[in-house]
């Protein structure tokens, strides 16, 4: 398989071998520093144990025997160190008071000032790395400048084969961890391939096909089960969509038919002049039931950009429920309905006027529809606390348990005959919905079959629409 820089496989498996090249670098930084350290310290406090011995040799020697020098009682000290530590002492004005046999590469010499406090150095000289430690001391009743030396190398050597060690090793740690990498990317990805492989094979007839899921617990099986989700809910989308089609299909073509065959029976031989009025209003109803269905549609289509389009504004809800209520009532008569309103004033909210009006048109009209004649639609707008409610019931046929949770999805029909018989398009409670949401609004329904169906909406309260004195103004001018 050809490695591109783009594939998640090579990023993740370069992504580990950067990691584990970075932190076994920083280890062997880390380690060599502190080993260092370590080192450093631990010579300096053994040569200031050296340098209280050497004070503490001088200094305990019995105050009455005055047949050795200081340089003689240094002498014998130096006996029984190892030829590699020197011993140097000067006095206060920088004079050579004793210097220990040996070797003058291992001598340093005075580092210079006063060195009151312990003075620590490194000094290289030709192969060999010296640590010293100069002070200013008491030896035998006078003050004077004592300087230690000792060679360093065995801890130098040490150092080195560390650093060697971790140089020697770091090629070999990143080809195995660009291996590593790889492979545990590739075993990662697995479930992920698979998952790739079977989505590929997934096409728009083939919808039920699911894809694997790998039972790891992880993000991927994660994954795979919300893409089932999505498969199955957009399976369910395109049977409804389809089915939807052809019921649009089926509408479109039998109010054409219907047109073409009455002007065409009409334009066959010359009709009265009330036979051509009867055929033109049959071809106008078809063409109204037609454009309700266009209107329809293209309200469905354009629910996904209607948060853009609200003309945001005061809006008197009760005033919208009256008119839509006056506007539909001589439907409710001509079915022998009751149709009832009870309403409370200054109910104001913000919104779209003309999508509120659909809305409310939508409920109404779908309760008269499926209201029997000598049946009660009731509406109903009341306050409760910072909001309104609307209320639409009726006595009708009701909805059935099984299909309340689907009546507001957009391709759904609850009853195919009785939307036939109507020429109800199935889109109108789906329009609704999503109206009443892009109002920041809710909509529920409760219904009981062969009893009723109670739909009600609940909407922001907008108090501030008006002041006191426009509203007594604007009631006046009404």
């Amino acid at each position: 398989m050809r490695l591109s820089f783009r594939s998640l496989r090579v990023r993740l498996g370069l992504l580990y071998s950067v990691f584990m090249m970075t932190s076994m670098a920083g280890l062997g930084f880390f380690s060599y520093w502190n080993i260092d350290r370590v080192i450093a310290s631990a010579r300096q406090q053994t040569m200031v144990k050296r340098e209280e011995r050497i004070v503490a040799f001088v200094n305990r020697w019995p105050k009455n025997d005055r047949s050795l020098g200081l340089d003689e009682k240094l002498r014998q000290l130096s006996i029984a160190i190892a030829e590699t530590d020197t011993i140097q002492v000067y006095d206060l004005r920088g004079n050579v008071l004793y210097s220990s046999p040996g070797e003058e590469i291992y001598k340093v010499g005075w580092p210079g000032g006063e060195c009151a406090q312990h003075c620590y150095a490194v000094v290289q000289r030709g192969p060999y790395t010296i640590r010293t430690l100069s002070h200013t001391v008491t030896l035998d009743g006078q003050k004077v400048r004592l300087s230690i030396g000792g060679i360093t190398n065995e801890h130098l050597e040490t150092l080195r084969a560390i650093r060697d060690s971790y140089l020697i090793s770091c090629p070999m740690l990143l080809i195995a961890s660009v291996a590593g990498g790889f492979i545990l990317s590739r075993r990662a990805l697995k479930p992920l391939h698979r998952i790739t492989s079977e989505a590929r094979a997934i096409g728009i007839q083939d919808l039920k096909h699911r894809l694997p899921v790998p039972k790891t617990g992880d993000e991927l099986q994660l994954l795979a089960e919300t893409w089932n989700e999505l498969l199955a809910r957009l399976e369910a989308a395109v049977a409804r969509l389809t089915q939807f089609t052809s019921d649009i299909s089926h509408d479109l073509r039998t109010t054409i038919t219907v047109m073409l065959t009455t002007a065409e029976f009409a334009l066959r031989r010359s009709r009265s002049e009330s036979y051509y009025r009867e055929v033109l209003t049959t071809i106008a109803t078809e063409c109204r039931t037609t454009s309700r269905l266009l209107d329809d549609l293209l309200a469905a289509a354009r629910a996904d950009i209607v948060q853009r389009k609200i003309d945001w504004q005061p809006v008197d809800f009760t005033e919208i429920a009256l008119e839509v209520c006056e506007h539909l009532r001589p439907k409710a008569e001509i079915r022998q309905q009751s149709l009832r309103s009870h309403v409370c004033s200054d109910a104001w909210t913000r919104g779209d006027i003309s999508m509120l009006r659909r809305m409310l048109n939508i409920l109404l009209d779908n309760a008269i529809k499926y209201t029997p004649e000598q049946g009660t639609i009731t509406i109903s707008v009341e306050k409760a606390d910072d909001r309104l409610e609307l209320k639409v019931s009726d006595s009708g046929i009701g909805i059935p348990p099984d299909a309340l949770a689907r009546i507001f999805d957009r391709f759904y029909k609850v009853d195919e005959s009785r939307n036939q018989e109507d020429g109800s398009s199935g889109l109108g409670l789906a329009i609704a919905k999503w109206i009443v949401e892009a109002h920041a609004a809710t909509i529920q329904v409760n219904s009981s079959v062969n009893v009723g169906t109670t739909f009600t909406v609940t909407l922001v309260e907008y108090s501030d629409a008006f002041s006191s004195d426009a509203r007594a103004q604007r009631a006046v001018t009404i």
